[in-house]
């Protein structure tokens, strides 16, 4: 029922529980006690006697035993009401460590509500062992640690209380340690490690002793754990190598990287103690070639090895360990000498130009050697056997290359000689110097012209100083022999005005015309250019120059008659009776102008009476072009245009006056015959025609095509790649029949075929105007390359024969021997540093020779590498110094520092050896490779130990190196200097007191070298000591106990507190790490510390209400094992993070809607906070029919206010709140669900009072075809409804037999199948029923529509057959409805199919084709006929069609006769006949011409081209009308390709030609040419 009225205010009950105020009270507490693990069902107490009450009497008033958290630890017996243990009660699990262990609990009775407070006390046994928070304990324990030390250990945890806790341990028998039992404040006990004797880590690195800690039960338990003990390392143990000295051999060509030698040292300390660097202990670190692994002791090789640089190698090798201590061996390393320095070249002098007429001379001086020694050190020499050059040997290693006779330059004006010296090592080795020797010239050769003649083409009114063309002359002499000069010579006719027609270049030979030339006036002309070189003396030749002009447009036409030279004008009569095409006159002109700038071609520009009279475009003969008439007027005025063909076209115009008269003298006016009527050809015979013509001409083309193939197949050109023609004429001519004075033209043509072209092309390539026997210019020989060098060609190489063997000197060079034997060698001495032009010694005197003699014999000092140190005056003799030396960059440390080298004389040749010694000077100071060398010594060294130091380079030699070495004033070292076995000074450190790392962590001294030389030099370098550490500092604490507060709510990874504790120790004996010591499980589980920051962090969230405080014991240990402890004292800040907690003891869940007021639930609130987050209150929603009453203490009682109704209501959700007043304040919320039973009193529903069903006909049986639904208000059985069918009000409807319901769910099933023929509709009613008492029952009517189904198939009704091609038609009906009844016809089969055809809406079967008499007599067809129907329904028909002859003619009417076809006339017969005669023949003449291609190709050699000979093909033109016309050639080139694309193309016209070879104005000529022949 809905409230209408909220209510203002909550009802609420507080109630504040006071647990420490109630347990002080206490006096109506009941206290029992038992011992833990008791089993379950031991009797506790007499609970009825206890409490006061009546047998029988808890049973009645419902008593129960309720425990917090709802955990039932005791029972009561439900025959005696005893109370029993409900379950084995553990002691530990339930307090802890917490004594006394007392488990709260409360007796409640229902009928009336009462409360009783007790309590069960568990008493502890000894049930559990002493335990070890692990099963082993790891200590480190330096081996310098002193007897008597003290370790703590972790304690074990007992989880039993009193007498049965934990009260003493033990340890395992040892020589080492003893343990002893210590009490903590809060009365724990913990153990301690005593050291009782000194520990040796190299005797025995590790203990393992057992610790047993043991309780006080009876019998008493243990607990043992493992205590693994590591003896720490110190470094008292020096590193010690395998072996004193090592010794290897190493090839000089060993690759970078290989392994030399491993050297391996031991050191019996542990840790980095024990750890070993290596080191190398050379002179020079960065130039030594070797370099060690630190750790493994492999050397190997940085650099390469060079036997010719050094030969062995000594080497200290250094093992130092991590304490700083060092051991040391020797190593030897032998290089041995490869093969791997190829023979050496050193060019003396090189003589080159050498002049072509001398005889043999000496070319070049050059000397060879070789680095290696032995058979790798003996060489040979050699040059090519194929040229003009001898080697000849001289002193010692020194050679000689000479001539061996005169070189002529203009044969080969160069040599590139290659001299190829080889040593005989292994393998062998080869060095290859060329040298280019060139060969000056002489004037000995005239220059040449490229052509004997030239041939130039020039249009004529060109412009002054045209650059017509060019010679050209070469001159095989080379510098001013070479170069030509040209001159133009004088003419053999002197009438020529040469000098004012061309002139020459003098440098280039371009030849230039200096006047406009008329072609008119002079068409060509020759003269001779001379070529001159500037040798001397000079030498010259000449060439002949042909210059042709060529014509231009330049001339205008000039009409002859009629004259129009302004006289009276003519007048031409004309009878007015004359005929169409009547000559009334002749426009007869002429042009100054030649070949096409002189053809003439005639217009009628402009007439009085336009249409009358006409003009002959070739012959200018006015015709008239109609009969005349009566209406045309007597007098006209014609207008004629005469215009040639020249680029651009010149015209001029000629005025006729024509009279029309009557009665004209015949005789003056013969009429030209009339032509024939011509008769109209129908359109075959001009069809016929045209096709005879086109295939006629090119059939006419295609033999012209074959007969120049076969000529140019019969070419011998074969590798110019010029295409040739017979020099014999093709005569052509054109015949003006009528007499119009037509030109007549013959073409000529180059045809060329190629095999290797990309596209099969015929082309006209350029014009070829007739030659005169002369040479062709320069531009037409670039034209003709260019022409030869797009083909393919091979060159015939001609291989020069190899010589039988080389001419080769062998000189084997025994330097060793040659030094020994040293009588022929001049010895000199020289200090170093000597400023240049020093005299050293007067050479000339040494040798023996006169003062001009050393120039005379052009003498030279030579030196390896061609780097003079000395130079001489060949006027004095004396030998100077060139520059100044430096010994130390000239010889390094090798002692003495001689210098070779050779004076060399000529004519006679002549080899003197010469030594230079120079002597050292103190130039250099002692220096240290290192600035500052750094030293590691542990703090724990004993005095008297030494420490190598490296030593310092000095450049000098001699007493001007490195002497003695000194250290800096200090208290702790002094400086001792060794001799080493290879004379070097070595400085080494010696401790003289003990060290401390701790007072000073490290010093610095400076070392200092001094040499011998005067004044000393000196060098320093600072020498940094490092005293490494020893673990003699235990870590220690800033405080030796923190406090800290920590709130409980305390986020977890937050910071409690961070200790710290510092280690005056260095490296890993400083390095701190933190841990928890005698922890239990509560401190792991909440706290953790990091090792690394002593930083302490929560790990488990903090509960005040569980653990008020922890105190943490923190552990501080160094790498080297000393440790120190601290405690640090947390205490945990109570807040309000616990809400208050509801207890439900009885609640009652189904209550009856039509019972009075009634307890619903009892339950009971706490919460385990203090003070006010301890105090609590408690209250429902205010719309809810219940109410809350407060029992004894903290027991509260939720009642329903008046009576429920479950149909308006069936079920509430009540949700009480606890909230505690605490800050903030926290409440909990609890939801109980009160559930109201039922009442029969609501009868079934059905969701509608009628149903409509569908069901498609022809169903299945028992189809499911509709549910019905019914629903009840009520619940449970109340609400459970069947269904069942009504007797239907048609007592003819055969229900039971139709339909059935499911009585459980409304599901409806058809049992039959139904017919919509027979039964379209039906109805029935369906009822429902509750199972309540007493039930209740309601109905409702469903309707069953039956669906129509396509289910009948169509029937078939023929009809007779029609005459005609209707063969007949398929006639089918459908006794369905809609689009079930449509129905189409299809053509299933055929005896022959596409003889007949059925369409498919009507069904008329018609043939499909003409009948022949090759079909069947008998078909027979089957026709489908389909409905449209889901799914389709369909019949076949079969018809049999019987073809018969003599059939009616009204059935099978015949086709119309075709009309008879017109017999074709002779005329087309004929032509008929001449195509196909003409086009059978040019089939046959291609075939052929095929043929011959295919043969012509297999004979061709290598670059498959036919050759055009050059000759002109001369033409014929005979004028028959006699009006002067014009004859010209032609000439054409054609080329004809292989390609993918076969194109026949017009490339460009070429223009008669006089001379051989044409310029670059031919080009242009040819240009214009093509164009106005219309080629393409």
């Amino acid at each position: 029922m809905k409230q209408t009225k909220a209510r203002n205010k909550k009802r609420q009950v507080a109630f504040f529980i006071l647990l420490m105020l109630w347990g002080e009270v206490g006096s109506e507490s009941i206290q029992y006690s038992v011992l833990e693990e008791t089993e379950s069902g031991t009797f506790v107490a007499n609970l009825t006697k206890d409490l006061g009450l009546r047998v029988g009497e808890l049973a009645a008033r419902g008593a129960r035993v309720v425990f917090k958290g709802n955990r039932q630890h005791l029972q009561l017996d439900p025959q005696t009401h005893d109370l029993l243990l409900n379950e084995r009660l553990d002691r530990e699990e339930l307090c802890g460590s917490t004594e006394p262990c007392v488990l709260p609990f409360q007796v409640l009775l229902e009928n009336p509500l009462q409360f009783f407070q007790a309590s069960l006390r568990v008493r502890d046994i000894n049930d559990h062992a002493p335990e070890f928070p692990a099963g082993k304990m790891f200590l480190k324990i330096s081996e310098m640690t002193t007897p008597g030390k003290i370790f703590p250990l972790k304690m074990a945890h007992d989880l039993d209380t009193g007498s049965n806790g934990l009260q003493s341990y033990a340890i395992s028998s040892n020589p080492h340690f003893r343990v002893l039992t210590r009490n903590r404040s809060e009365g724990r006990k913990f153990p301690e490690l005593a050291l009782k004797g000194p520990l040796d880590r190299e005797e025995q690195p590790r203990l393992s002793l057992t610790l047993t800690a043991l309780d006080g039960g009876s019998p008493p338990r243990s607990g043992t754990s493992e205590i693994q003990i590591q003896v720490l390392d110190i470094n008292d143990n020096v590193p010690e190598f395998a072996q004193e000295l090592y010794e290897a051999q190493v090839p000089e060509n060993n690759p970078l990287g290989s392994l030399v030698l491993a050297v391996s040292a031991r050191d019996l300390d542990a840790g980095s103690f024990g750890e070993i660097s290596y080191s190398l202990f050379q002179d020079d670190d960065v130039n030594q070639p070797f370099e060690i692994n630190a750790i493994t002791g492999e050397i190997r090789l940085r650099k390469a090895l060079d036997f010719e640089e050094v030969q062995s190698y000594d080497l200290d090798v250094e093992a130092t360990d991590g304490g700083g201590l060092r051991g040391k061996c020797s190593l030897v390393v032998r290089v041995l000498d490869v093969n791997d320095n190829a023979p050496e070249l050193t060019m003396s002098f090189l003589i080159s130009p050498i002049p072509e007429n001398l005889p043999e001379i000496i070319v070049a001086v050059f000397s060879v050697s070789d680095a290696d020694s032995g058979h790798n050190q003996q060489v040979i020499c050699s040059i090519e056997n194929n040229l003009p050059f001898l080697l000849r040997p001289s002193v010692e290693n020194f050679y000689t290359m000479v001539t061996e006779g005169a070189l002529d330059r203009e044969t080969r004006a160069e040599y590139n000689v290659t001299i190829t010296v080889t040593d005989l090592g292994t393998p062998r080795l080869k060095t290859e110097h060329n040298i280019t020797v060139q060969v000056s010239d002489v004037n000995d050769n005239a220059p040449a012209f490229t052509q004997t003649s030239y041939t130039l083409f020039v249009r004529e009114n060109n412009s002054p100083a045209l650059h017509i063309g060019s010679v050209s002359a070469t001159d095989r002499d080379s510098g001013a022999n070479a170069q030509v000069t040209y001159s133009l010579l004088p003419p053999q006719d002197p009438r020529l005005p040469l000098a004012s027609l061309v002139s020459v270049n003098a440098d280039n030979g371009h030849l230039f015309a200096l006047r406009s030339l008329d072609y008119e006036a002079l068409q060509a002309f020759e003269f001779r250019v001379g070529a001159t070189d500037r040798g001397s003396p000079a030498l010259s030749s000449e060439a002949l120059v042909r210059v042709l002009v060529l014509d231009a447009n330049d001339n205008a036409p000039f009409v002859l008659y009629p004259l129009q030279n302004g006289s009276a004008p003519c007048t031409e009569l004309v009878p007015r009776a004359a005929e169409p095409g009547y000559l009334v006159t002749k426009v007869v002109a002429v042009d100054g102008d030649s070949g096409q700038n002189a053809w003439l071609s005639f217009q009628l520009l402009k007439a009085t009476e336009p249409g009358l009279f006409g003009v002959w475009a070739h012959n200018g003969e006015v015709r008239t072009a109609r009969l005349l008439s009566e209406r045309d007027a007597a007098k006209h005025r014609l207008a004629v245009l005469v215009r040639d063909h020249g680029e651009p076209p010149r015209s001029a115009t000629a005025t006729l006056h024509v009279l029309l008269v009557d009665r004209f003298s015949q005789p003056y006016l013969p009429l030209p015959e009339a032509a024939p009527a011509q008769a109209q050809a129908d359109s075959l015979t001009v069809y016929l025609v045209v096709a005879l013509a086109s295939v006629s001409s090119l059939f006419l083309l295609s033999v012209l095509l074959f007969v120049a193939v076969r000529l140019c197949g019969r070419s011998r050109a074969a590798s110019a790649g010029r295409c040739s023609v017979p020099e014999g004429p093709f005569p052509g001519h054109l015949v003006d029949v009528s007499g119009t004075g037509t030109l007549s033209q013959s073409y000529q043509y180059q045809v060329c075929l190629a095999g290797g072209s990309g596209t099969n092309e015929f082309k006209f390539l350029k014009p070829i105007i007739p030659s005169f026997p002369s040479q062709g210019t320069e531009r037409e020989m670039e034209e003709t390359s260019t022409f030869r060098n797009s083909f393919p060609f091979k060159m015939m190489e001609t291989r020069l024969p190899k010589a039988p063997e080389k001419r080769q000197v062998t000189a084997i060079i025994f330097l060793l021997l040659l030094w020994e034997a040293g009588s022929a060698t001049i010895k000199y001495s020289v200090l170093e540093e000597r400023d240049s032009g020093s005299f050293v010694a007067n050479l000339a005197k040494d040798l023996g020779l006169g003062v001009g003699e050393l120039a005379a014999r052009d003498a030279r000092i030579l030196y390896k590498g061609n780097k003079q140190y000395l130079q001489l005056e060949r006027k004095s003799g004396n030998l100077l110094l060139k520059e100044k030396l430096d010994r130390e960059e000239l010889c390094g440390d090798t002692d003495p520092c001689i210098l070779h080298f050779q004076v060399l004389l000529k004519n006679p040749v002549q080899f003197i050896q010469g030594e230079l010694q120079l002597q050292d000077v103190n130039d250099h100071a002692p220096e240290f490779l290192e600035n500052e060398i750094l030293l590691k010594i542990s703090e724990g060294s004993h005095p008297g130990a030494s420490f190598p130091l490296k030593i310092a380079q000095d450049l000098d030699v001699g007493s001007n190196t490195v002497q003695n070495y000194t250290i800096s004033t200090n208290s702790y070292f002094h400086l001792f200097t060794r001799n080493h076995s290879d004379s070097k000074k070595y400085p080494e450190l010696v401790l003289d007191q003990a060290l401390d790392r701790e007072e000073q962590p490290q010093l610095r001294l400076t070392l200092t070298a001094l040499d011998g030389g005067s004044p000393p030099r000196t060098g320093t370098s600072q020498v940094l000591i490092v005293i490494v550490d020893i673990n003699d500092n235990a870590p220690e604490f800033a405080q030796r106990l923190y406090e800290v507060q920590v709130p409980e709510n305390t986020p977890i990874g937050s910071l409690v507190v961070a200790v710290s504790a510092t280690d005056l120790d260095a490296g890993t004996h400083g390095e701190v790490s933190y841990s928890f010591f005698q922890y239990s499980n509560q401190i792991i589980q909440a706290f953790e510390i990091n090792s690394t920051t002593g930083e302490i962090r929560l790990k488990k969230a903090l509960d005040f209400e569980e653990i008020q405080s922890y105190h943490v014991e923190v552990e501080a240990s160094d790498g080297g094992g000393l440790s120190e402890k601290c405690t640090v004292a947390i205490e945990v800040m109570d807040i309000n993070d616990n809400a208050p907690e509801l207890t439900m003891s009885l609640l009652i869940s189904d209550i009856p809607e039509n019972s009075p007021e009634t307890v619903v639930a009892v339950f009971g609130i706490s919460d385990p906070d203090s003070g006010n987050n301890g105090k609590v209150m408690c209250s429902i929603e205010d719309n809810l029919p219940f109410i809350l009453k407060p029992t004894v203490e903290n027991f509260y009682t939720l009642l329903t206010e008046g009576a429920l109704d479950r149909e308006h209501r069936a079920e509430h959700n009540i949700t009480i709140t606890v909230t505690d007043l605490g800050t903030p304040r926290l409440k909990t919320e609890h939801n109980i669900t009160v559930q109201v039973s039922d009442v029969n009193d609501n009868a079934p529903a059905f969701t509608q009072t009628s149903y409509t069903l569908f069901v498609r006909e022809n169903n299945s049986p028992a189809l499911h075809i509709g549910s019905v639904s019914a629903t009840d208000r009520d619940s449970g059985a109340n609400a459970q409804v069947t269904y069942s069918l009504l007797p239907p009000q048609d007592p003819r409807l055969p229900l039971a037999s139709l339909v059935s319901v499911n009585a459980d769910n409304g599901h409806l099933f058809a049992l039959r199948s139904l017919d919509y023929e027979a039964l379209q509709a039906f109805e029935f009613r369906v009822g429902a029923t509750d199972r309540g008492s007493p039930a209740l029952s309601s109905e409702a009517l469903v309707r069953v529509l039956v669906l129509d189904a396509n289910d009948n198939a169509p029937f078939l009704v023929p009809r007779a057959a029609e005459p005609g091609y209707l063969v007949t038609k398929v006639v089918a009906v459908d006794g369905d409805s809609g689009q079930n009844a449509w129905l189409s016809f299809q053509l299933l089969k055929a005896t022959e199919p596409g003889l007949f055809g059925v369409w498919a809406h009507n069904g008329e079967v018609r043939t499909a084709r003409l009948l022949s008499e090759r079909d069947a007599a008998k078909h027979r067809l089957a026709v489908l006929v389909r409905d449209h129907g889901e799914p389709p329904r369909s019949a076949t028909a079969t018809l049999h069609v019987l073809l018969v002859d003599g059939f009616s003619q009204p059935y099978l009417p015949l086709p119309e006769a075709a009309p008879a076809q017109a017999q074709a006339d002779s005329l087309t017969v004929y032509l008929v006949v001449a195509l196909a005669s003409v086009s059978s023949l040019f089939l046959l003449s291609v075939l052929l011409f095929v043929a011959v291609r295919l043969c012509g190709r297999s004979r061709a050699a290598s670059a498959g081209r036919c050759s055009v000979p050059e000759g002109p093909f001369p033409g014929h033109l005979v004028d028959v009308s006699g009006t002067g016309t014009l004859s010209q050639n032609y000439q054409y080139e054609v080329y004809l390709a292989e390609s993918s694309e076969s194109q026949f193309k017009f490339l460009k016209p070429i223009l008669p030609n006089f001379l051989g070879e044409g310029t670059g104005r031919n080009s242009e000529t040819n240009s214009n040419s093509r164009n106005h022949s219309g080629l393409d």
